[in-house]
């Protein structure tokens, strides 16, 4: 009896040590405020793509319009994105943030309104306007989490928080788009997901107390051709998101294929769900350690973890084989993606952070573009079975971009 009655405590103690990290964390004053603001902004920012597409593809009767418009969208985002985010840190969140959002908002509507009427390519031209302007609520966050936690254990904690928020939007999202677009209007998803941005990135501007403190002029005597984006560490982060992008960028094309091949369409949604539903746990778990591990380290073993797990579909080529995939690999998700924000911030200097997260999303959204475009490819040449093995390639990248630094580490000690 004595050991029923200790045994919960046993198991309630380091929850409730974990929910007092978190509760540490979002306690620290503004902070509750814009993770909540760039929380909904997210949100809105998980639900344009595939509304855009929905809304397109209403007003143009064709599915190659609508492919096109998102794929020029994703790729202006990932190729501005970054240029932006050297405006914001220049000028500050409060200065460039609501003319990014009024810039981007604009141009989804304009894009919505005249899809159909006018020629496609003025279409995408205004498509890839509102791409390049879309704001990253994400990288705004993680910048202001820089300057308000000071401590490394808090940190991780934070940027933990982070990933395991963009785990829940991304899966959410295109589930409340894809029910607005077909219950209430084509267009319902687009409108609320416009809504969404502007409220979250405008209610994210708004407060100062938290904003990183922008630099308008190099400072005197400073080597201003020296950057700290170009720093070894940092150039091995944008490598590991690289390879987990590939990751991202395959796995619904195969999940899709294999399940359309089984006769089993239904299950899509509930397999590409485990890797989020894997990786929210692995991020809360991560997030709640009481040691802070070497990011570096958590970078190697996360992108073995999910190339292990890639050959197991590789093994196992069914829906169910990469079901156990998505499952074991959501597990590396969120570790990847906190760890990947602890580099920037130990590595960048302050006047460069927003940059840095947003290369970060930037690498991880080329691995998405690259990867997709290939699977696809090689799943109609061959099947899942042809296309999995060239995953594994992509995904080593991360593994070899991991190694990097202990790799110069070991150099120097000879």
């Amino acid at each position: 009896m004595t050991t029923a009655r200790s045994f919960p405590p046993s198991i309630l103690g380091p929850l409730r040590a974990a929910a007092s990290r978190y509760r540490g964390v979002l306690g620290r004053p503004g902070a509750p405020q814009f993770f909540l603001a760039a929380a909904l902004a997210r949100l809105g920012v998980a639900m344009t793509g595939l509304g855009l597409l929905f809304s397109i593809h209403h007003a143009t009767g064709s599915f190659a319009a609508a492919g096109a418009a998102t794929g020029s969208f994703a790729l202006a985002e990932a190729v501005v994105g970054p240029q932006i985010a050297r405006l914001t840190d220049r000028w500050g969140q409060t200065a460039t943030v609501p003319v990014a959002v009024l810039v981007h908002i604009s141009g989804v509507v304009v894009a919505i309104t005249t899809a159909g009427h006018a020629p496609i390519g003025v279409t995408l031209a205004i498509v890839v306007v509102a791409g390049a302007a879309i704001p990253q609520p994400g990288a705004l966050s993680a910048a202001r989490w820089s300057r308000l936690l000071p401590e490394p254990e808090a940190l991780r904690t934070a940027f933990s928080l982070e990933a395991n928020v963009n785990d829940v939007v991304f899966l959410s999202g295109p589930i409340l788009v894809t029910l607005m677009s077909s219950l209430l209007a084509p267009w319902a998803g687009s409108t609320t997901a416009g809504i969404l941005v502007v409220a979250g990135c405008i209610a994210l501007s708004l407060q100062h107390a938290t904003t990183p403190i922008p630099r308008r002029r190099p400072e005197r005597g400073t080597d201003t051709h020296r950057s700290t984006l170009l720093a070894p560490p940092f150039l091995a982060a944008l490598g590991v998101n690289l390879g987990l992008g590939c990751f991202f960028g395959a796995v619904p094309l195969l999940v899709t294929a294999a399940a359309t091949t089984e006769g089993r369409q239904p299950l899509i949604g509930l397999v590409l769900a485990l890797s989020s539903a894997a990786s929210i746990v692995a991020g809360a778990l991560y997030g709640a350690m009481r040691s802070t591990p070497q990011p570096q380290i958590v970078q190697l073993i996360a992108s073995v973890v999910l190339t292990l797990a890639v050959l197991v579909g590789a093994v196992w080529p069914t829906l169910l084989g990469l079901a156990i995939m998505l499952l074991v690999g959501g597990t590396a998700i969120a570790p990847l993606l906190a760890s990947s924000s602890q580099i920037v911030q130990a590595t960048v200097v302050p006047q460069e952070l927003t940059q840095g997260f947003t290369w970060i999303n930037s690498a991880s959204a080329a691995g998405i573009a690259a990867s997709a475009a290939l699977t696809g490819w090689l799943v109609a040449q061959g099947g899942v079975e042809d296309a999995i093995p060239t995953l594994m390639a992509l995904v080593l990248i991360a593994v070899v971009s991991a190694a990097l630094p202990f790799r110069r580490r070991a150099a120097t000690t000879v």
